[in-house]
Order: structure tokens, then sequence, then C-alpha cells
């Protein structure tokens, strides 16, 4: 027979759906064999394509509702990751929204990895349809791959079009410093 203990607290109740089972479950299945590893380790890795448009989302709804200035010092800067890292998130979820809305690719074509979203997301639009031909676009698509594949494109680039999308790249990079001081200015 078991003795109470009056002052432990309450053993914590889990719910169904509560994170804490799913993980229970997940820990409790404990694969045996190579296939059940595979099985186990690819339903993790699907949720972590969501879970970087989850964490790119909130990223965007804080950086466009808190009072300027707030984003960098309050949030941006307490993250655990940089904030290029941030940068890279929000614009990788805002292409992926973009590529929903449009429905111009099916997103269960995208790779799982932000980063290799985020260079996706910088292709041109000719480049895009392209990578989009010749089956570049792939779940298991890798950021080395997709970097190798633009260096050897971008050598068809006309030079008006490299010039434009240069500049493009530029203004991008001017606008995000721009930001940047702005907010290291208030931040003081």
């Amino acid at each position: 027979m078991s003795r109470l203990k009056p002052d432990a607290g309450p053993l914590p109740i889990l719910l169904e759906g509560d994170e804490r089972v799913k993980a229970l479950e997940i820990a409790h299945a404990e694969p045996k064999t190579p296939d059940d590893y595979v099985e186990t380790i690819s339903q993790l890795w699907g949720k972590a394509q969501a879970a970087f448009l989850d964490i790119g989302r909130l990223l965007i709804r804080a950086k466009e509702t808190l009072p300027h200035g707030d984003f960098t010092a309050a949030v941006e800067a307490r993250l655990p990751f940089s904030s290029r890292t941030a940068y890279q998130l929000r614009e990788a979820t805002r292409w992926v929204l973009e590529i929903e809305r449009r429905r111009t690719l099916p997103l269960d074509r995208l790779p799982s990895g932000y980063t290799t979203v985020y260079l996706l997301s910088t292709l041109e639009p000719q480049m895009l349809e392209q990578a989009q031909e010749e089956g570049i676009i792939r779940p298991d698509l890798r950021r080395a791959e997709i970097i190798s594949w633009k260096k050897n494109k971008g050598s068809g680039e006309t030079p008006e079009q490299r010039r434009a999308r240069l500049t493009r790249e530029r203004q991008k990079l001017v606008d995000e410093l721009r930001r940047i001081e702005a907010e290291l200015s208030e931040a003081g």
C-alpha cells in the first residue's frame, strides 16, 4: 500500500492530444528495425516543416503588430537563433504562403528545411519555373544542391537579367540594413 505524500502535488493529467502524450507515444514506440527507425524519423521530420512555418508566421505577425523597434529589441534579440535566421524564416514562410495562395507549386513538393525553402524563394520566377521543369524542386532537395544548380543556371542569364536580379537583391539588403539601423537608433 502506498502512502500519501501531502507535500507532493498531484500528478499531471495528460489529455489525449496533449503534446506530451504525443511525445510519450513516440518515445514508447521504440523502433527496433531499420523500417521502424525510418518511419519514426520520417514522422518527426515531417513535423519540422510545419514547425518552421509556424515559427515564420509568428515572426511575421510579431514584426507586423508590435510597435516599431519592439520586434528587434524585445523579441528578435531574445530568440534562440540569430536575426539572420529569423529573417530567413520570415521570408521562407512568406514565399510558401504566396505559393500556396497562387497555387503555383504543390506544397508537398517543397523541401522541409527552411534554409532550402529560403533559397528557393530567392529564385526569379523564370528560374523557379525552370527548376520545376527539371525536377529540382522536391521534398528531398538539399541546400547544397540548389546552390550548385543556381550557380550553373546563373551563367544562362542575360546581362540585363543578371543586373536586374542583382539590383533587386541589393535593394532587399539596403532595405534590411535601413530597418536594422532605425531599430538600433531607437534602442539608443
